[in-house]
């Protein structure tokens, strides 16, 4: 009996634990190859002028390549603002532009950097108010709400007033999903930040906020 409750407990709570230690797993992952990058960085330099070669003392070396390292970090975030910097300027955006007119013309290249911008600007606060609210919108039918992102009123022609564009994200691959022109009267907002809904879309549900407000609950917006 008890290896049976051991085992149900072990399949009810399994896929919970691997959605949160994945992405952790991924971050760390990245971090360390990143760090190792720059630990290794020295390899590059002339022989002469690599700490091993110039301390003999091998405690000293490894001082020396952390600080070589811890360096080259600030440098790279640096470098980083300043790209920032420079997009902020007619110049430097054109020049920018350019670079990902090239990437976005190699096949498969042009797909990963996309799904990537998306994602990073939706998360970014200087992207403007590309995501401007987080709502509950039903769908696909009556009944079934979903989490949606406001992008903007809906303009065009023959658009009827008072309708909001609305992007519906699927799970757990948020980077794609449906463009919807709703009723700004049919959506129910939340209290979730973008990054709040982002998580809460890509675990399926388990790492959901509780300062979202609950579809089913909100009498007031539901009567008008």
């Amino acid at each position: 009996m008890a290896r049976l409750r051991f085992g149900t407990l072990l399949k009810r709570h399994f896929l919970a634990g691997l959605l949160i230690v994945i992405p952790i797993f991924v971050i760390g992952w990245i971090l360390g190859a990143v760090v190792g990058v720059l630990w290794r960085l020295p390899e590059f330099l002339p022989l002469q002028w690599q700490p091993d070669f110039l301390f003999k003392d091998h405690t000293l070396a490894l001082f020396a390549s952390a600080v070589f390292t811890i360096a080259s970090t600030l440098v790279l975030a640096i470098g980083i603002a300043f790209v920032g910097w420079v997009s902020k300027y007619y110049i430097g955006r054109k020049f920018l532009e350019a670079i990902v007119d090239v990437i976005q013309r190699i096949p498969v290249i042009r797909s990963v950097y996309g799904a990537l911008d998306q994602l990073m600007r939706a998360f970014g606060t200087g992207s403007g108010n590309q995501f401007s609210r987080v709502v509950y919108v039903e769908y696909p039918r009556k009944n079934v709400w979903a989490i949606a992102f406001v992008t903007g009123p809906a303009k065009g022609p023959n658009v009827p007033e008072k309708h909001v564009n609305v992007y519906v994200p699927t799970t757990p691959n948020p980077t794609s999903g449906f463009h919807l022109i709703v009723p700004d009267a049919e959506i129910r907002d939340t209290s979730l930040s973008v990054e709040e809904a982002f998580k809460t879309i890509i675990s399926l549900g388990i790492a959901q906020s509780s300062r979202g407000a609950s579809p089913g609950r909100d009498e007031g917006r539901l009567e008008k």
